[in-house]
């Protein structure tokens, strides 16, 4: 189905869809390891703060599906269901995700990762996925088919890169937005002390 050059399909049919990697129990810091793991409190809208992921040792006969740039993170459980952007800031770093997270790979050259991982933080995803979770009394579940059959509308790229840009451009607005309220803050603290202080 197209409308202005935008297509609408199920999230299955432009990227594929993993299970993070199948740790048993706990994930324990392992000092000197080499590989990180992205967990829940690792991630944010702006995307992955690395430093505060567990180092630990990776067992397995198989070699992990490292992350590279372009794959996103998609929480199977919790009330917040935000994609995540694994974005070039990865660099060299050999990383997993937690096995509570779906990393998804987009498999088509029309779609940028990016666009992807908005759409998905958007309303129409949104609801779409509270709609069709699969909610204990304290936490909601996201199945794959769920997220499988998410309807994605896909404009053409250039379309997409600049909604990207936009996206890009409100998330620093309001991280800059945040800082001042910061400092803002700090100041009428100090002045506060100040007038004690006297």
């Amino acid at each position: 189905m197209k409308h202005d050059g935008a297509q609408k399909i199920d999230l299955v049919s432009v990227a594929s869809i993993a299970a993070g990697h199948p740790f048993r129990g706990r994930i324990d810091p392992t000092e000197g390891a080499e590989t990180v793991v992205v967990q829940m409190r690792d991630t944010s809208p702006s995307g992955v703060n690395w430093t505060s992921c567990v180092r630990t040792d990776v067992a397995g006969r198989r070699e992990p599906d490292w992350l590279r740039p372009g794959d996103i993170l998609f929480p199977a459980r919790g009330n917040v269901s935000q994609a995540v952007l694994i974005d070039e800031r990865i660099g060299s770093l050999q990383a997993v995700a937690a096995p509570h997270f779906f990393v998804l790979r987009v498999s088509r050259s029309d779609v940028l990762p990016a666009y992807l991982a908005w759409w998905l933080n958007q309303d129409p995803s949104q609801r779409h996925l509270e709609q069709n979770a699969q909610s204990s009394t304290l936490v909601r579940n996201i199945a794959r088919p769920v997220l499988e059959t998410t309807p994605i509308v896909l404009p053409p790229l250039p379309r997409q890169d600049q909604i990207v840009g936009l996206a890009n451009a409100m998330q620093r607005e309001e991280e800059l937005l945040q800082r001042l309220r910061q400092t803002n803050q700090q100041i009428m603290t100090g002045l506060a002390r100040d007038l004690l202080a006297d």
